[in-house]
């Protein structure tokens, strides 16, 4: 954010963001206004509804215990810095193998991926079998899910996801183009090589 927005008072959220360093009760407004995009993306990538709200509590918690940490000053750096605790919340997560037990049943109860989401991840304007994309994407690494969930789940855009990824947006755009080419080739296989364990390293895709 520059001076002159500052000057303006066209990001209020910003204002809340400053006046958060010494008001509980600003926190408390971020709280607010940023727990439903960070909960979407938690259910989104959690599925299990009671497991993404203990996660969702535990990014704002965590965020909260080390604000001081955080150098930002407008509202676009706390979504940044929020949205990679919430990614590094929900990976955690992801490696408790029982998690991934509870996703599957709990993708296989939801049944069809929203179109909105299908669509434009999966190329196809035909509704896919949630169930078959969670098992495809527990198979990427931890990064390339959370590109792809950051991307088409929360909607970030390059630069933001860059930011919450701490990697850089050219890196960004190739990674989602590698992970989107290997989720789609992990659909095309038969169904019963989807079971295998899920990759969790952090390297390049």
């Amino acid at each position: 954010m520059n001076d002159s927005q500052k000057t303006t008072g066209s990001d209020p959220v910003g204002d809340v963001v400053r006046a958060a360093r010494t008001s509980r009760e600003a926190f408390g407004r971020l709280f607010d206004f940023f727990y439903p995009p960070i909960f979407a993306y938690c259910a989104r990538r959690l599925l299990v509804r009671a497991v993404a709200e203990d996660v969702t509590s535990e990014v704002f918690l965590k965020a909260s215990a080390h604000f001081r940490d955080f150098t930002g000053d407008s509202s676009e750096d706390f979504r940044r810095w929020v949205f990679r605790i919430a990614t590094n919340e929900i990976n955690a997560e992801l490696r408790k193998s029982i998690r991934r037990c509870e996703m599957l049943e709990a993708a296989a109860r939801m049944g069809m991926v929203n179109a909105s989401v299908s669509t434009p991840l999966l190329e196809s304007d035909f509704p896919v079998d949630w169930e078959d994309v969670v098992r495809a994407l527990v198979e990427l690494s931890e990064r390339e899910q959370s590109i792809i969930s950051l991307r088409f789940f929360a909607g970030l855009q390059h630069d933001e996801i860059a930011a919450a990824l701490e990697i850089e947006p050219g890196t960004s755009r190739v990674a989602l183009t590698r992970a989107l080419n290997r989720l789609r080739d992990r659909l095309r296989v038969p169904d019963n090589s989807l079971h295998s364990a899920p990759r969790t390293d952090r390297g390049d895709p």
